[in-house]
Parts: C-alpha cells; sequence; structure tokens
C-alpha cells in the first residue's frame, strides 16, 4: 500500500470510530433523558395515588361524621352558581305559612337580618329595584302575612295601598 492509501484508511479508522463514540454518546443522553421523563412520570402518578388515598380517606371520615360523600374538586366547581345580589321580594315562612314578606336590594342579607322573626325556611322572587315597593305591597295585600304588621283599621302595613296599586 501506499502512504496515501494506509493515511485515508486510518483516517477512514479514526472517523468510523469517532461516529460510533458520537452515536453511543448520543444513544447514552437518549437513554438518560428516557430514564429523567419516566423518574418524572413516576413521581407524578406516585403524586396522584397519594392525593388519591387522601381522598379516600377524607370521604370515608366525611361519610362516618355526616352520612354523605364529600363532592370532588371538579364537581363543586361544576355546580357553582355566580355570585351575584340578589334584589327582589322575599318571603319568610313557617312550615308552610308565609308569616313575613319584605323587600331588598340584598335578599341574603336582609333574610340573615332576621333572628328575631320566627321562621324555618325562606324563597324570593327576583324583581327590578323599581318595581320592588309595588310587587311587596302586592304580595302583602294578597297574603296577609302575620309578621308585617297591621293599620289600626286591621289593614295589612304595606309600602302602597292597595287603592294605588289596582
Amino acid at each position: 500500500m501506499t502512504p496515501e492509501e494506509r493515511k485515508a484508511i486510518c483516517a477512514k479508522g479514526q472517523a468510523t470510530r469517532k461516529a460510533n463514540r458520537e452515536k453511543r454518546e448520543a444513544e447514552k443522553q437518549a437513554t438518560l433523558l428516557r430514564r429523567d421523563l419516566l423518574r418524572r412520570e413516576v413521581a407524578a402518578l406516585e403524586a396522584k395515588l397519594f392525593a388519591l388515598r387522601d381522598i379516600e380517606r377524607m370521604s370515608v371520615a366525611g361519610a362516618a361524621l355526616t352520612g354523605k360523600t364529600l363532592l370532588m374538586h371538579h364537581e363543586i366547581v361544576a355546580a357553582a352558581l355566580p355570585w351575584k345580589h340578589a334584589t327582589g321580594i322575599y318571603f319568610l315562612l313557617d312550615g308552610d305559612d308565609v308569616v313575613y314578606v319584605g323587600q331588598s336590594r340584598n335578599v341574603y342579607s336582609r333574610i340573615s337580618s332576621h333572628p328575631v322573626k320566627n321562621f324555618n325556611r325562606y324563597a324570593f322572587v327576583p324583581c327590578a329595584v323599581e318595581a320592588l315597593d309595588k310587587l311587596e305591597s302586592l304580595y302583602i295585600h294578597l297574603l296577609r302575612p302575620k309578621l308585617n304588621g297591621r293599620k289600626p283599621d286591621g289593614s295589612p302595613f304595606a309600602p302602597l295601598a292597595l287603592d294605588s296599586l289596582i
């Protein structure tokens, strides 16, 4: 062989060894990357398992305390209603009797301010602010709830007289 051929063979061998080293290094890096991804996946699954076990313990405790199962986060979120101030006419009930009719721009807050009135349920009808007096008066005249009070002539006390409404 000529020196040039030997040099070419040697250069080819070096190039092959270098390519093989780079290939092995790339495979090693890919293996390390796969191992890292698998470790992260295992850690995520272990965290999920821990959370599920925690949920199971809480559900068992909730069932023992209340006789009911606890709602999951996604169930609570799905059932949530938007908060808004409810303006309208509210009714305080004692059993099946409407005992008081009132109006408020914030019904929930107003109902909670009636601790001295004897009631165990409530209902309300949403209504525009401009119609509160009229609608409340109509309900008071119609239902004659005992806790709304009476005028000296015995008619129910309401913001507007029945004659002005009809």
